[in-house]
Parts: structure tokens; sequence; C-alpha cells
């Protein structure tokens, strides 16, 4: 090696001698001795200390556990927490959080329902945890336990106000209409048994000049009048209104109408009388323009005889929808058809059908057999009258069908302008196939 090269050698080597000599390396030496020094110093020789961690949740955990067993959840509050105190070196505890601790409720002696205490665990998460639980805030939690119950129940509309009347003068207020007429209620067995039944309650603060639907305030009753704090409604609320009917007193003549009537009689109605002849109702206010009449009854000519028929209908039974005001019981209907006679009349097998088959059914006819039917009509006319213009039409939109029913009710229908009808209904022998 020539003099030059060692010369350089020389001059790049650096000696530790030197290092101390330099200003920037013993700074910056000094920052790193103290801080070896200062993080020997927090772990080794820190002081023990105790924290309060707060706000820790506690864990009641039912699955596969004893009230599970039992059929037994839990209903109210079911969300604890406790403060927790720690203690440990300084520089664990500062660290810690909520997500550090655990805090188990013991379900195990849970036996049945009602309110339960349950013993809480505190532990650290970690099993090898550089701390211990020194206290906590609280050894127990109260949670309310009992199975689980749903049950339909009758909705009722009430009408709350501090008004003298709802509606004016001459008016009168209707049965309130719900859109829907059951509600489902849901809660702890214990106290959903308590339930008698649900109200939808609406707040009337001004005369209602016609009828008005509300939003109602739902109550859930019971017949202790008790209060009841886990029972609440499954039912969506929101699509229930309550309608309140303002109805105009009037009075109508009373009339009826007549289902299934031939032709002929549909311009020419047979006498009747309806007794009595008037009554007092409550007409919904928009509606008294275009209200003539009271229909009390709607008579199927199948069930008019060739005589003085009389028909008693019940107020409350009444085709009518509008309310009876008038202090009666019962209408009397009488049709006078003493002045017509009768013959038998027996129509073929052939000319038996079904009318409006249903959606959960098909219905055919099996009957092979003539059928004898009573006809009654106008003396002079009836005489003219055959097989050829009868025929027995099985209706099944009102007529209870099972996949076992093999007989169902015909009426008979008279075609051509003839003033006569058919009495009665009559068997007919059918096959009913289930569609679902």
């Amino acid at each position: 090696m020539n003099q030059k090269n060692k010369q350089t050698e020389k001059k790049n080597r650096l000696s530790f001698s030197d290092l101390l000599k330099d200003k920037r390396f013993m700074l910056f030496f000094s920052c790193l001795l103290a801080f070896v020094l200062w993080m020997w110093v927090a772990i080794e020789k820190s002081p023990e200390t105790q924290r309060v961690i707060t706000g820790v949740p506690v864990q009641i955990n039912l699955e596969n556990s004893v009230p599970e067993q039992l059929g037994l959840s839990v209903f109210g509050n079911s969300e604890f927490t406790i403060d927790v105190t720690v203690k440990g070196k300084k520089y664990i505890t500062s660290s810690l959080s909520a997500d550090d601790i655990d805090v188990i409720a013991n379900t195990n002696y849970v036996d049945g329902s009602g309110v339960k205490t349950l013993q809480l665990k505190v532990t650290p998460k970690e099993s090898n945890a550089d701390y211990v639980i020194s206290s906590n805030s609280s050894n127990y939690v109260e949670v309310y336990f009992d199975t689980y119950k749903e049950i339909e129940l009758p909705l009722t509309g009430v009408i709350e106000t501090e008004l003298t009347s709802v509606v004016p003068d001459g008016c009168v207020v209707g049965d309130t209409v719900l859109s829907k007429n059951t509600v489902l209620v849901s809660g702890p067995t214990t106290e959903v048994n308590k339930v008698s039944s649900v109200t939808a309650n609406v707040t009337i603060e001004k005369v209602l000049d016609k009828t008005t639907v509300f939003d109602p305030v739902f109550k859930i009753v019971t017949d202790d009048g008790s209060s009841l704090e886990y029972v609440k409604l499954v039912t969506d609320e929101s699509n229930i209104t309550v309608t309140v009917p303002v109805l105009k007193e009037v009075v109508l003549p009373t009339t009826i109408e007549f289902r299934n009537a031939p032709s002929y009689f549909i311009n020419n109605p047979l006498s009747y009388t309806v007794y009595p002849s008037t009554v007092k109702v409550a007409v919904p206010v928009d509606m008294i323009e275009t209200t003539e009449y009271y229909v009390v009854d709607t008579l199927d000519f199948a069930d008019i005889s060739g005589s003085i028929n009389t028909f008693n209908v019940d107020v409350n039974t009444s085709a009518n929808s509008f309310k009876v005001l008038s202090n009666i019981s019962k209408f009397t209907v009488k049709i006078d058809a003493s002045d017509m006679v009768s013959k038998t009349i027996t129509v073929p097998a052939k000319s038996i059908s079904v009318l409006n088959n249903r959606d959960d059914f098909s219905v055919s006819v099996m009957n092979n057999k003539d059928i004898a039917v009573k006809v009654v009509g106008k003396e002079g006319y009836i005489d003219n009258i055959s097989a050829d213009n009868l025929s027995i039409v099985v209706d099944t939109t009102e007529q209870e069908i099972t996949k076992n029913t093999n007989i169902l009710q015909g009426y008979v229908v008279v075609s051509g302008d003839f003033p006569c009808w058919c009495v009665g209904r009559y068997d007919v022998k059918v096959k009913v196939t289930s569609l679902n």
C-alpha cells in the first residue's frame, strides 16, 4: 500500500474518542440513554396504582343456559354496566379500557319466572394479565325472566273528548269503524295473561260536521286496571285508523228487496207491507241526498210460498247498515201470494249446473237423477210453463265447501217472462276437487 492510500485510510477511520468530542453524537447518545433509563424505571420501578374503568358491560348469555332450557327469556332491561377498579403498574392500568374486562352474569340459579338476582363474575379478559380486579361498583344485577306469549285480541274504538257533544244538533255519532278489528299482543306470559282488551283511542277537540278518520293512540287494558311494563303490540300500529261516522237523524219509509227474482217480477214486484212503514234512522251526512228508503231485508224468492208469508226481521240483523233510532226491536214483512196456484214440474238432470266455481275448490255436478220442484204462479199462466223453462243452479259462493262435500243446494231459475217462481232449494250431488 502506498503512502497516499495509508493517509486516506487513517483520515476515514473515526476513533471513539473522536465521537465523544462530537457534540451532535453526544446529544443523540444522551437522549437515547435517558429514554432507556426512563423505560427501565417506568417498567421496573413504577409504583402500583388503582384506576376506575367505567361503563363495563354486563354479559347475560342465555345460549345453552338454564333459563333457555326452561323456555325463559329476558324482558325489560338487559343492558347493564358497572364500574370496575383495577390495580397494577401505572403503565399497564393507564392503557386499559372496558374491552379488557369481562363481567359475566351467572344464570345457573334461575329456576322460573320473575325478577331474579344474578351474581356477577368480574375478571380480566386476558388470563395472564399483569393487573388485578380490586373492586367493582356492583356484585349483582336484577333481571326479569318469563316465557314468551303472543295472543290475538279484539280492538275497540274509544272516543275521548271534553266537548258536550262532538256533533252538531240533529246529528249523532255512529259506531266507530276500525281498519283492523284485531291486534297481536306479545310479552311475558305473566303480564300477557292480565290483558283483557286493546283500545284505539281518538281525541276529538272540535265539533265534527262530517265523518272523520283518525290515527288512534293504543291502550292495553287489564281486568284489574294494573299497568303493564313489558307488553307491547306486535301489529303495525301505523296501518290502523279509526273512522268516526257523523250521522244525520232522518225518518225514512221502509221497504224490502228481492233476490233471485224471475224477470217478470223485476218490473212487477209482489205486493207486500212492512211494519212499521217508517223508521227514524241515522244516515251519514254525505248520503242524505241520495237515501230515499230504509231497506229492512233482502228476501229470496225461494222462501216465498203461494200463501200469506210473514217474515220477522230483527233490527240488529237488518240488511241496512244505518243506525235505527226508533224504539223498535223488529220489522214485520207480509207478502200476500194467496191468489197464486202451484204445481210440480220435474227438472231433468241435464239442466243442473254450477255457478261461480271458487279458487280453492272445483265443483262439478254428479247428479244423474231428475229433480221434482214446486212452481208457484198466476192461474192461467202456470200451465204454460214446462221443464224447458226451468234449470237448477248451484251457487258455490255462499256455501261451505270442503274436500269431503258431496251434497250442495241449488235454486231454480225460471227463464222467460212468466209470472211464476219456484219455492225451496234442492239437494244436488256434486264432486269437489281441491285446487290447493
